[in-house]
């Protein structure tokens, strides 16, 4: 990786290129990549090893080739004539740029927050087709689908979804989280558009707003390079499983395209062989992404980003009126308006326009009553305007800022109180960050960012951490940062009454918000052959918001007694006869830990990475455990390539202790590990093959073998899976 920082205001620059050895380095392709903006430019290197840049606009950029890297600082005029660069080579573990933790590009190892990325290369190194999958294998997150559905959920650190803030190219990911126990539903998203997966770990509020006190996982959608490539996917096995994918993109003199479309589906299936209940449903999804970009003036440039996703979901269970067949449908479309000026040398500005939208519609249908089907829907929309201005001081200040506004409605039968009438919420916010180097071996950061709620008024939260590169190899990082998150909409106004048993939810709209603090230090080794790194986490979270059983009233007097009681309004309409769980702020909780990760290259074909997470999660009111968390959980992960024949493979572990189910009975989950292996062949042409066997092992609960079978988690078992790729133009 070559790293070149620009400071001037130019149009074009002159390079030349030799290797270690003095010699010129033909033929190779050069992109540098604009800090502030991501804008990207690529070169070609003749065979004197020379290439002329053309870029638009100045500032910061990285530039990067496959195999050398070198690192330069230039404050002066192109017209001097063309630079020489010697190239040396790189470490064998790779450096990763990230823009989660600081909404600007940084290399993953320099980001004063923890940071986990995973590339396109890695992900197609695991043969996973969904972001759910992809998550799983990073230390110190959790992806565990529930029981009785598939919604992958996520945790960071031990904070669960609903204080997890899931973002696309830095925009947020609909999908009524409000509503759907507080989870982005990580099995709808497609890792086949994506370049990376970026996991900022601690609060991120002062950044990213009041969902994020957790976290932010970001995911970063693919730029093309040449002016002509794409591909297919085609890949089927175990459940029925067929996954189609395709892709064209392409760069021109002033702009860029790119073209995603994906066709997925899998069967249903039964852990319990007798139970007429399917644990996991047949499912049919459709995607689609576009995005383009055209540099109208030197200065200037517009981008424009359309998503969607169609998904069908048919699946059988058992309700209080009794078997039912379930048909869902839900979808989502987003678009984003991106325009990007240069106004000095110096500085840059950015705003963007964002509208999303997620409809679903349930049909459910009794065995035993034909024609008496029921349906009921679920809406969110959210729009929102943002710009953020970008201002290089001298070389020692970096200072960014910017405003937010935006707007969020839920409706929905028996899923709020008010129905499709609706509720809505808007905030308003001011945020500003600066990266001040202090000297070249230590950088500090603070900002903070100010919202102003229409419910719930207004809030500050601070950030302040600081990155201490001690020499070549050790780094040390710290950071400490405020959280608040607003209670959403389902918090606020859920009602639901249960069709599968007697309960009912209902939501308060006298919940206060919730604050956080987060805390870590770790430092990181890294020599060419390995790396070592290690972290301490501590995160705070006062007024955490969660349900309580306040009884089940048998009379209309009973119920209204209840509801007054909690100054809960009639408008919610609950019912009789049910248990009725109602939001409150009932907690003060604490998530704390170590995390270890290392990785060891042995060759250029053959490295090994592990990781390990200690995790202690607790009630401080009750000084009980954290439900769904587990204390011990680790990642075991060994590559191999042989390039002569064009194979790679690769077999990955990750390890679970106990977790807890119910922490007032302190029932608890089995432990449990599961395996995957990946092996693909490369051929002429851009052709490859490859093979998964994921849960290789093939992990089961162990409480399907109890005489009366039940189960805590929802693993179908072994499965495989044979695909083909085809790669034109440009190679993963």
């Amino acid at each position: 990786m070559i790293h070149l920082l620009f400071l001037l205001a130019t149009s074009a620059l002159d390079l030349r290129f030799i290797d270690p050895q003095g010699l010129p380095l033909s033929g190779a392709t050069i992109t540098a990549s604009h800090a502030a903006s991501g804008q990207t430019y690529t070169c070609r290197t003749d065979a004197n090893g020379s290439c002329a840049l053309s870029l638009n606009r100045a500032g910061t950029y990285r530039l990067s080739n496959a195999i050398l890297e070198a690192q330069l600082e230039i404050n002066t005029s192109p017209n001097s004539g063309p630079r020489v660069i010697q190239l040396k080579l790189p470490s064998l573990l790779t450096s990763i740029t990230v823009v989660s933790a600081s909404r600007q590009q940084e290399l993953q190892q320099e980001s004063v927050n923890k940071v986990e990325a995973v590339t396109r290369a890695q992900m197609l190194s695991t043969g996973y087709e969904r972001v759910s999958d992809v998550l799983q294998e990073i230390p110190g997150v959790l992806v565990r689908r529930g029981s009785t559905s598939t919604v992958g959920g996520q945790q960071i650190q031990g904070v669960d979804s609903r204080q997890v803030l899931v973002l696309q190219d830095g925009l947020p990911v609909v999908g009524a989280r409000g509503i759907k126990a507080g989870a982005i539903n990580l099995n709808r998203q497609s890792s086949d558009r994506l370049d990376r997966v970026e996991v900022a770990k601690g609060s991120a509020s002062s950044l990213y707003g009041s969902d994020a006190i957790g976290g932010v996982i970001n995911m970063i959608t693919r730029e093309p390079v040449k002016p002509l490539e794409g591909g297919i996917l085609l890949s089927g096995g175990t459940l029925g499983a067929f996954d189609g994918r395709g892709d064209i993109g392409g760069r021109f003199n002033r702009g860029a395209y790119f073209l995603n479309l994906g066709q997925n589906r899998l069967d249903s299936y039964r852990l319990i062989p007798t139970s007429p209940t399917t644990v996991g449903p047949q499912i049919s999804r459709q995607d689609i992404l576009f995005k383009t970009r055209y540099q109208l003036l030197p200065s200037f440039s517009l981008g424009f980003t359309a998503s969607a996703y169609r998904n069908n979901e048919r699946g059988r269970n058992a309700t209080e009126t009794g078997i039912v067949d379930g048909l869902a449908n839900d979808s989502t479309q987003s678009y984003a308006l991106i325009a990007d000026w240069i106004l000095n040398s110096r500085t840059t500005l950015q705003a963007r326009a964002y509208n999303a939208r997620y409809d679903e519609n349930n049909l459910t249908s009794p065995i035993a009553s034909p024609g008496t089907s029921s349906t009921a829907n679920l809406n969110e929309r959210l729009n929102r305007l943002d710009a953020t201005l970008s201002r290089q001081i001298a070389s020692t200040h970096f200072i960014q800022g910017g405003v937010e506004w935006a707007q969020n409605l839920y409706r929905g039968a028996n899923r709020l109180a008010g129905e499709n009438i609706g509720q809505q919420v808007t905030t308003a916010d001011t945020w500003l960050q600066d990266k001040w180097t202090v000297h070249r071996r230590l950088t500090l950061t603070a900002g903070g960012r100010h919202t102003n709620h229409s419910l719930f008024g207004n809030a500050w939260v601070p950030k302040a951490g600081l990155i201490l590169r001690l020499n070549d190899s050790w780094i040390f990082r710290s950071s400490f940062s405020m959280g608040f998150r607003a209670p959403d909409l389902g918090q606020l106004y859920f009602r639901f009454a249960n069709p599968a048993s007697f309960y009912q939810v209902i939501g308060n709209p006298n919940l206060s918000p919730e604050n956080s603090q987060s805390l870590q230090a770790g430092t990181t080794y890294q020599h060419r052959r390995y790396r070592l790194g290690l972290t301490l986490f501590r995160n705070n979270i006062r007024d955490l918001i969660d349900t309580r059983l306040v009884g089940t009233p048998r009379t209309a007097q009973e119920l209204n007694g209840l509801l007054a009681s909690f100054n809960i309004s009639q408008l919610f309409n609950p019912l009789i006869g049910r248990q009725t769980f109602i939001y409150f702020n009932q907690a003060r909780i604490f998530t704390q830990g170590v995390e270890l990760d290392g990785e060891y290259a042995f060759s250029r074909n053959l490295r090994a990475s592990a990781g390990y997470t200690f995790l202690n999660a607790r009630d401080k009111i009750t000084g009980l455990g954290l439900a769904q968390r587990h204390r011990h959980h680790g990642q075991l992960r060994v590559d191999y390539a042989i390039p002569k024949l064009g194979l790679t493979t690769n077999l990955r572990g990750s390890f679970y202790s106990h977790w807890l189910l119910n922490a007032a009975t302190g029932t608890r989950g089995l432990p449990f590990q599961i395996w995957d292996a990946y092996l693909a062949k490369s051929w002429p042409r851009g052709i490859q093959t490859f093979l998964t066997a994921d849960n290789l092992n093939n992990s089961r609960d162990g409480k399907l073998q109890l005489p009366t079978p039940t189960f805590d988690r929802p693993d179908f078992g072994r499965t495989y899976r044979v695909g083909l790729r085809y790669r034109f133009g440009s190679v993963d």
